[in-house]
């Protein structure tokens, strides 16, 4: 059990499991399944539980989807650990069939003062932004959706390829990595906009990398769709808390929804 993901069981020093229930679930109508952000989250919950290292970076690439009621099991490798930094691979798995698999960077360097060179795009705060209307329809039993709030952020959204999101969890838990992972993945929204394909495409892969955790809040998710051929998109994200402080960046691949 962690505070990110209370019902995750530890199995044995680097062998976890989980139940997929309705509150980490996403899918259309007729086919519910393990949030693709939560699949990252949990990826990186468990290395760094594992190793007791906070994590600095991890990419994720999916093999087929966790069914919701399925119990996924989650187990971690360490490939290297050294004074700074430990590597490992985690393995999600069902029944001895691999689901995913990802690779994560854990560690903390001493003597070095937080710096930023780059600044948020100056948006309207949250409370004077309207709520977001066209997230995809969900299965009945598909809940994660409805316990992230959703707005709006401005008319910079306006510009092609580009998404602007204020995003909050309505438990108000912390926006640490395990909200900052499911927050990186709302790029399938952006897709969706710039293509015109409600939905906008499955999840290739996942990938994020950490700056700094922020207490319970509204988290501004600025998202670009760079480009599409051949039927996948690539997109990014950078995630800003209210204050303009960068929190984290991902980018993934997209196989684009026909």
């Amino acid at each position: 059990m962690t505070a990110a993901f209370p019902a995750l069981e530890r199995r044995g020093e680097a062998r976890f499991a989980i139940p997929i229930t309705p509150d980490l679930a996403v899918g259309p109508p007729g086919h519910a399944y393990l949030f693709g952000g939560a699949t990252l989250a949990l990826a990186l919950e468990v290395a760094a539980v594992a190793t007791g290292r906070p994590v600095v970076q991890g990419a994720l690439q999916f093999v087929s989807f966790t069914p919701l009621g399925a119990v996924l099991a989650l187990d971690v490798e360490t490939l290297q650990a050294g004074r700074t930094l430990a590597q490992v691979r985690v393995t999600g798995s069902l029944e001895g069939r691999i689901l995913f698999h990802a690779g994560v960077v854990l560690g903390e360097r001493e003597g070095f003062a937080p710096q930023q060179w780059v600044a948020a795009l100056v948006v309207p705060p949250p409370e004077a932004c309207p709520p977001c209307t066209d997230l995809p329809p969900q299965d009945a039993n598909a809940h994660f959706l409805a316990g992230i709030e959703v707005r709006e952020a401005g008319a910079a959204a306006a510009v092609p390829g580009r998404t602007l999101l204020w995003l909050h969890r309505r438990d108000d838990a912390p926006i640490g990595v395990a909200s900052l992972a499911m927050f990186a993945d709302f790029i399938p929204v952006a897709l969706g906009r710039a293509s015109g394909q409600a939905g906008g495409g499955n999840s290739l892969d996942n990938a994020m990398r950490m700056v700094r955790t922020a207490p319970a809040g509204w988290c501004l998710a600025d998202m670009t769709v760079s480009a599409a051929h051949g039927g996948f998109a690539q997109g990014a994200v950078s995630l800003w808390d209210e204050r303009g402080n960068l929190l984290a960046t991902g980018s993934q691949s997209l196989l684009m929804k026909g």
